[in-house]
């Protein structure tokens, strides 16, 4: 039977993380850290529906909880959220993971577990040979992950909060235009790259394509049950083909 020192973790996150806050409250790291909170309840929801062992729970929680803590060493050194630009934050979380000491009292078959799906949370697919029991965790996190990401995105894009340009990652908000490019590749179902996004538009097509990579059942469930999917295409030009993304990501979602 596994210690189950969940909320000794928390304590540790939230102590590590508040030194970012001494000076200013920054919306971006703001919103990171309620971000993380929605990935754990995301994740506990997910969980629920699947037949994991104690153990995988527990590493499920901590992935979960630990996974973006890289993304505020990434904002306050470069000022942004573009691992592209800067390191890739998931890589800065390994490394402060391996310093961190409650971390560093778990075992370490179960370090391993959590280090694995957190070093793959962000990328654009998980490598072939990944081994069986690290599928389920790496998959629950990135569902988790895009859950909430819709949400942020979502607010985001029908508000002017503080962090929007951070979090849009300073695309031109241009309402009306969009890539043709990107719009045929998400068509298609095909991976879209941060980098190749020019308008606020071609965001909010990456994201709703998505869809086409969520794994479980219940990840579905709840993106349809919150709704910030379809705000999301609510916001986008009311053009012919922009009209046949918006049915084929509904059909999707429907089809589970």
């Amino acid at each position: 039977m596994i210690q189950n020192n969940y909320a000794l973790h928390e304590q540790s996150f939230l102590a590590y993380i508040e030194t970012f806050f001494q000076n200013t409250v920054e919306p971006c790291l703001a919103l990171k850290k309620e971000h993380t909170f929605h990935v754990v309840r995301n994740t506990e929801q997910i969980i629920n529906k699947l037949s994991l062992s104690e153990e995988d729970r527990y590493c499920a929680r901590l992935i979960a909880l630990y996974h973006d803590i890289g993304r505020f060493r990434q904002y306050q050194n470069y000022h942004t959220f573009l691992d592209k630009i800067s390191e890739d934050h998931a890589s800065i979380a390994v490394r402060i993971l391996k310093k961190h000491i409650p971390f560093l009292q778990e075992p370490q078959h179960i370090q391993k577990k959590v280090l694995s799906a957190i070093i793959l949370h962000n990328k654009i697919a998980l490598p072939k040979n990944l081994p069986p029991e690290y599928e389920d965790l790496c998959r629950i996190i990135r569902d988790a992950d895009k859950i909430d990401i819709f949400r942020v995105m979502a607010e985001n894009f029908t508000h002017n909060l503080p962090e929007k340009d951070g979090v849009t990652l300073s695309v031109k908000d241009e309402p009306l235009l969009y890539s043709k490019y990107i719009l045929e590749k998400a068509m298609q179902k095909q991976v879209i790259s941060y980098l190749d996004l020019v308008y606020i538009n071609d965001f909010k097509i990456l994201l709703c394509g998505w869809i086409f990579n969520v794994y479980y059942k219940e990840s579905i469930k709840i993106l349809k049950q919150q709704g910030n999917i379809f705000t999301i295409l609510s916001t986008l030009p009311k053009t012919e083909e922009l009209e046949e993304f918006n049915a084929l990501i509904c059909s999707t979602l429907n089809a589970e």
